[in-house]
């Protein structure tokens, strides 16, 4: 008896690699930033000296006029320059995408093709087949056949997605090839690009988070690309917007300033607040890098990557605001936002995203196996440390209430059919901070979590947050002076702090463990303070848990309570603390 069997070609024949050099580009978008700089010094400069003193008449009107002109020309120039640039870069960003899906695609095709060579071996070693192994031999070629389509889709979807790449990327240079369109207010932006940005539901058009998410899913692919290329302020900003679309965007307004800034500090023309600004961008840089690199702790293969998801280097007078997740914000099962308090401006966010990693390490070691994400959320103007008179209000923190509220809802918007379980965390100052976002109903969070905190601000008692309060929780270490400052039992502070001690009977959350096993005598209440993240802590490990959806599993700790016949007392005070938590691994993960 014959039996045939009919095993698939290998295809596609070759999985084309996308042609472009993406460091070439790299350099290329630099030399476009550095040259916006220069048309912008120009225009700065002609502007400047257009008034001359004592000279008038006929001629320094001519002067005047030309070198208005020369100034209005140059500073759109500048600007023209700057959008191609981004462009570039965009197109840099999916070209190293791109290329990544090749190799990728590449090694299942090998995959594949070991299976359909072993398929192959395997059915002219047969003897005496019996039906049985027929069968399994056609089951076998079966599942090759559809893999084999699989890659042909994906091989074909890869080819289309380099293909629009290229397109944009000409039509980013095609839009200001003449000098009208280079100094047109809108050179350099391709027609795809204007065009969806000017429907509705774009981001910067006042629209919701949720209109926001209705535009982005209605863009095709090209379309997304296009808009991010040539409105990065608008989509970076987009609450709403997809976490990855936002850190695309923003990655390319970090690489203009790290470029043409960098380039103005080596020539000696950078001002004073453009050298904040370069500060800002190179900080973020390093925390970008640090989260990129950051290992997995429970598989080292993996890598789960940082999102820059907020990136506004000149805000607040330099101060800046900024947002760094580890982990992916899309589709992450845990999510933590993770709110500072007083003296943290921009450049603090390298530490801060090393904090991150701590907790995404802690979450994952000592959870249920869940996917992760932990973002350091800097979206407020934090006071610039105790001397500052905001730091005795509770202004600031109303504000950064507001801003904190509008995120946690962009966040949520952006994911509406796929909710994760999200936590937000505020230390010091950015407790009261998150006090405002969480109190009545406010936010959609699962848990809050407030350390380290001078008082919980409109919230007498846990209860007035909308998340219940069973999913309020407190740390506080019984050496950090800040966490003494809220207004505790019948006496209180006398309006020192920042509202009620959220540690306390009266509030009544849940209070867990958050000692520091170091109490030698020369350690100070700011290392008290600021150690409630670091590895192997008490601290560290029960917020870990709360991040990780199970709050209920906390090491408990004795709330803080004021007597009628003394000070206020702190049940911790006396424990001895212990760095051994449940679950936690010897190791350290490889940063």
């Amino acid at each position: 008896m014959t039996v045939t069997i009919e095993v698939p070609a290998s295809v596609p024949a070759q999985v084309k690699k996308p042609e472009g050099d993406a460091g070439g580009s790299d350099a290329l978008a630099t030399t476009l930033y550095e040259a916006a700089g220069r048309y912008e010094e120009f225009a700065d400069r002609a502007q400047e000296v257009q008034d001359l003193g004592s000279w008038a008449g006929v001629a320094y009107a001519a002067y005047k006029e030309a070198s208005g002109t020369a100034s209005t020309e140059h500073a759109a120039m500048g600007v023209t320059v700057r959008r191609v640039a981004r462009g570039v870069t965009a197109f840099t960003d999916t070209l190293r995408d791109l290329l990544r899906d090749h190799d990728d695609l590449l090694e299942r095709k090998r995959g594949l093709d070991d299976r359909r060579t072993t398929l192959i071996a395997d059915i002219d070693a047969a003897v005496d087949v019996t039906e049985a192994q027929v069968a399994a031999f056609r089951e076998r070629s079966v599942d090759l056949r559809a893999d084999y389509s699989e890659l042909v889709t994906a091989d074909d979807d890869l080819q289309r997605r380099v293909r629009e790449n290229e397109t944009l990327l000409r039509q980013v240079f095609q839009a200001a090839d003449t000098l009208a369109e280079s100094t047109s207010a809108d050179g350099g932006v391709p027609p795809l690009a204007e065009s969806a940005i000017n429907r509705p539901g774009a981001p910067g058009s006042g629209a919701t988070p949720e209109e926001v998410k209705a535009w982005w899913d209605g863009l095709t692919e090209a379309e997304r690309e296009a808009v991010i290329a040539a409105y990065p302020e608008r989509i970076g900003q987009g609450d709403g917007l997809p976490s990855d679309a936002r850190d695309q965007a923003n990655r390319v307004l970090l690489d203009d300033d790290l470029a043409r800034l960098a380039a103005k500090s080596e020539d000696g023309t950078i001002s004073a607040t453009e050298r904040r600004i370069l500060e800002n961008a190179q900080r973020t840089q390093e925390a970008l890098a640090n989260a990129d690199a950051y290992t997995d702790p429970l598989d080292p293969g993996v890598k789960p990557g940082g999102q820059l998801w907020l990136y506004d280097p000149a805000a607040y007078d330099g101060d800046g605001r900024v947002a760094v997740a580890v982990g992916d914000l899309d589709t992450a099962a845990d999510v933590a936002v993770f709110t500072p308090g007083i003296s943290t401006d921009m450049t603090s966010v390298t530490g801060y995203t090393d904090q991150m990693m701590n907790l995404y390490e802690s979450t994952r070691y000592n959870g249920d196996g869940s996917s992760v994400a932990t973002m350091f959320w800097l979206g407020y103007d934090a006071p610039d440390g105790p001397t500052d008179l905001a730091t005795l209000t509770e202004g600031r923190a109303e504000e950064g209430g507001r801003n904190l509220a509008d995120a946690i809802d962009g966040l949520r918007a952006s994911r509406a059919d796929d909710p994760a379980h999200l936590t937000a965390i505020g230390h010091s100052y950015g407790s009261t901070t998150t006090s405002y976002a969480a109190h009545g109903d406010t936010i959609d969070v699962d848990d809050v979590v407030l350390i380290g905190s001078p008082g919980a601000g409109p919230a007498d008692r846990a209860s007035d947050f909308g998340v219940g309060e069973d999913h309020v929780y407190v740390g506080r270490d019984s050496r950090d002076f800040v966490a003494t400052l809220g207004d505790e039992g019948w006496i209180g502070k006398f309006g020192i702090g920042l509202g009620t001690d959220p540690s306390s009977e009266d509030f009544d959350a849940t209070r867990f463990e958050a000692e520091d096993v170091d109490r030698s005598w020369h350690r100070n209440t700011d290392e008290a303070h600021s150690s409630y993240l670091d590895s192997d802590s008490e601290s560290l490990y029960n917020i870990g848990r709360i991040v990780d959806g199970h709050g209920e599993d906390v090491n408990g700790a004795a709330q803080s309570y004021d007597p009628w016949w003394g000070p206020p007392q702190d049940p911790e005070w006396d424990r001895d603390p212990t760095a051994d938590q449940p679950g936690r691994s010897d190791t350290t993960a490889d940063r």
